[in-house]
This record gives C-alpha cells, sequence and structure tokens, in this order.
C-alpha cells in the first residue's frame, strides 16, 4: 500500500543548488539568479574571479537577499574552473545538504516545462545524472539582448551544407552539425568526477537519463560588444594551447587583433544571415526565457 507508505513516510523534497564561476557579468548575472530562483533552484554558490566591474555588488545584493549563499572570490591569475567548481559542490553538499546540482554559467538559463526544475528533475525515477539539451542565442545589435528570442533550434545536416555549397564557408560553422551541447545536472552523493564544461561527469553507480523537461538556453554571445570582451579576454591564454586546440578562438583573436572582428560579426550574425537562416528553418523565434522572465517581473 504505497499510500500508506507516503503517509507515514512521506518523501523528502529535493534540495537543489546551483554553482557559478562568473567574470564580468554584470549584464546578465541578476537575471539569471532569478530566473532560476523562480525556476526553482534553493540557493547559489558563486565563484567571483577578479571582477572589475558591477558584479560584485551585484551579488552581494543577491546575497544580503539571501538568493546567493555563498560568494568566493578567487584572486589568482589563472582560471581555476575544476577546482573551484568542486569546492562550492562541496560547500552545497556538506553545508546546505544539497541533492542535486546544477554547475552553471551566467549565460546559460535553464528551463522547465513545468516552471520547476525540482519537478522536471524528480521525474526522471532512478536517474542520478540528467541530459539536457541547449540551443545558442542568434545575436543581434540590440542591446535588450533576453529580449531577443532568436535561436539557433535546428542547424544544417553536413548533407544540407553540401547541397547548399556552405560546407566549406566559415560563415557558416556555427550553424552546421550536433544541436547545440549537452549540459548535466547531477546527484550529488553520487558525484566521483566532474569533466570540465559541465558536459559530463563520472559517477557511483551511472544512471542516465534524458529530460526532454528541460532545456537549457545559451546566451554564449549576446552582442557585439560581448563578443568583443570575450575574444579580447582569449588573447591571454589562447595561443598557449597545444596543437590545433582552440583554433577557432585563436582565428577570433587574430581577427580582433587585425580591426576586422566588426565586419566577422556581421558576415555571422548579420541582418542578411539571419533571413536565410530564417528561411532554411535553423533559427527560430521561440520567447520561453523572456516571457518567463516578463511574467516574474524580473525583466520589463
Amino acid at each position: 500500500m504505497s499510500w500508506l507508505a507516503d503517509i507515514f513516510f512521506p518523501k523528502r523534497a529535493i534540495t537543489l543548488f546551483m554553482t557559478l564561476v562568473v567574470k564580468n557579468e554584470e549584464d546578465i548575472i541578476e537575471q539569471h539568479i532569478r530566473f532560476h530562483c523562480a525556476m526553482g533552484v534553493d540557493g547559489f554558490i558563486v565563484s567571483s574571479h577578479n571582477c572589475t566591474d558591477g558584479t560584485n555588488s551585484i551579488l552581494q545584493k543577491l546575497k544580503n537577499e539571501g538568493l546567493v549563499r555563498e560568494i568566493l572570490y578567487r584572486t589568482t591569475p589563472e582560471h581555476q574552473h575544476r577546482v573551484w567548481v568542486n569546492e562550492m559542490m562541496q560547500i552545497a553538499k556538506k553545508k546546505y545538504k544539497a541533492d542535486w546540482i546544477i554547475n552553471s554559467d551566467a549565460d546559460e538559463f535553464y528551463y522547465s516545462t513545468k516552471l520547476n526544475l525540482k519537478e522536471s528533475i524528480a521525474e526522471c525515477h532512478g536517474a542520478n545524472l540528467l541530459e539536457v539539451d541547449s540551443i545558442f542565442l542568434f545575436p543581434s545589435t540590440n542591446k535588450d539582448f533576453l529580449k531577443n528570442s532568436y535561436f539557433v533550434t535546428r542547424p544544417f545536416q553536413a548533407f544540407e551544407a553540401k547541397m547548399l555549397g556552405i560546407n566549406n564557408d566559415s560563415r557558416y560553422e556555427d550553424f552546421i552539425g550536433p544541436q547545440g551541447c549537452t549540459k548535466v545536472i547531477l546527484k550529488m552523493k553520487d558525484v566521483l568526477k566532474l569533466v570540465d564544461g559541465n558536459h559530463d561527469a563520472k559517477m557511483r553507480r551511472p544512471v542516465r537519463a534524458h529530460t526532454a523537461g528541460i532545456r537549457l538556453y545559451h546566451y554564449h554571445i549576446r552582442s557585439y560588444k560581448g563578443w568583443e570582451e570575450k575574444v579580447a579576454r582569449w588573447q591571454e591564454a589562447v595561443f598557449k594551447m597545444p596543437g590545433s586546440m582552440g583554433e577557432h578562438m585563436k582565428k577570433m583573436v587574430l581577427l580582433y587583433q587585425k580591426g576586422e572582428l566588426p565586419k566577422e560579426f556581421e558576415a555571422k550574425f548579420g541582418d542578411s544571415m539571419k533571413e536565410f537562416l530564417l528561411q532554411q528553418g535553423v533559427v527560430s523565434y521561440d520567447p520561453s526565457v523572456c516571457n518567463f522572465l516578463l511574467y516574474k517581473n524580473i525583466i520589463n
């Protein structure tokens, strides 16, 4: 009699935490945290790496409100992402008794079709690693990027690109191949080792499930200005990468150094490209995140 078990041994609601490593994210960090709080995340642990904009003030405000539980200020020159995420996960597990963890970036919005991430997680009975599909924003010149709801939802298959004669054209390289990338949501007690980028993890007795009830909207390029700042930051380390690693990043840095990055942005993300990709069904309109932010009065 399962109903008797539910009465005498009621199931405890899961505790869901999120970790973040941030650097100069003042344009998105508050909306990101308030969005996920409204989606059911119980608390946030944030590593702030040498921020020089208003990010730290925003984080402190959110900590005063009780949304952010811990802010860890990282001052080393090098970016020690995996080390920091592991430390934050242990804090979430030991101090806050987190059952599940999402290791996110500030530009990643996890949207639950139930409007509650914990409910979507609970549907995946028995699993301890949930795989989440992602889609990427198609950027625009509009400064209010969270209201720009055009995403790359159906990249070209290789045969389509070949048929259209765009398979060797670098302008289209971001729109050919697998859709987005897979990220994972993890059951804390079974995590043994992380993979950089939150694409996978080594688990104790792994039980994987693909959750169609959660989709990741990735605002990786929000505007030209943000893209230029990102490419400028790559200069510090990109040419130290061995062999063919980071070829795309190296190319963008060289264009930046030559002053040719605006031209590259227009070629990849300008109006003519957008119109073509809309016609081909590669880019489409999806206001899910924007509508939820408006509904919760996070943006107006």
